[in-house]
């Protein structure tokens, strides 16, 4: 028979699992924000090279917002903001530096990175306020149901939250660089395969929360359920 989860309010417990959990997120980010140079074909649609990484991610951030509360997840956020950041000066100081003479790939280097400080302010635009929206609406709905109906909140809160991402990161990275017909069909296409994505781990995802729930030992709210 399984231990009965002690409701916590706020930040007045100490999770066990978090930092594992904060590593992986902010892996999620810098592999996203690579991918995000280069569009791929799926079965003739021009598609995001991070897409699913991207949806990982938000599933991640579910999962972490669903255990831990907003609150976490938002600080956790910022940090990952601050590594999009220094992967973004990083990138470019290596770019600007003059190639050692027998490195013959520095034109398609500097091709493909040249670009990266437009991607970043785009992934950091959009990372901020889908993410937040994401873990803002499950952590309210949660407040609300008690945390019941997990499916359609993690549901509802990602499509929201990927509608947020689609407008904000393409509008940012690729207005007046790419044509507005490939933007509009890999936008679209992203917030499709995003959902379908979430749809189809539901019940993984809704069983590795209940499973670090019991773990942690813990039923966490941001603030007190009515």
């Amino acid at each position: 028979m399984k231990k009965e989860l002690e409701i916590v309010i706020g930040d007045s417990w100490h999770p066990r699992a978090l930092p594992y959990f904060a590593m992986l997120l902010m892996a999620l980010m810098l592999i996203t924000n690579v991918l995000n140079l280069k569009f791929i074909n799926f079965f003739g649609l021009s598609i995001i090279g991070s897409q699913i990484s991207f949806a990982l991610s938000l599933i991640l951030a579910d999962i972490m917002t669903e255990v831990y509360g907003y609150r976490r997840v938002r600080r956790l956020l910022w940090a990952g903001i601050s590594c999009l950041v220094l992967y973004a000066i990083f990138v470019q100081v290596v770019v600007l530096l003059p190639p050692a003479a027998s490195f013959v790939g520095n034109a398609a280097f500097v091709k493909v990175f040249a670009n990266a400080p437009r991607i970043v302010v785009a992934s950091i635009a959009s990372y901020f306020l889908t993410e937040l929206t994401n873990s803002s609406i499950m952590s309210s709905l949660k407040v609300r149901f008690h945390s019941k109906y997990f499916y359609g909140r993690a549901l509802g809160s990602t499509a929201v939250a990927q509608a947020v991402d689609v407008v904000v990161f393409y509008t940012i990275a690729f207005a007046g660089v790419l044509p507005l017909s490939l933007i509009l069909s890999a936008g679209s296409f992203s917030w499709i395969a995003v959902i379908v994505c979430e749809i189809l781990v539901l019940p993984l995802t809704k069983k590795l929360a209940h499973t670090l729930k019991h773990y942690e030992g813990v039923e966490h709210y941001d603030q007190a359920p009515r």
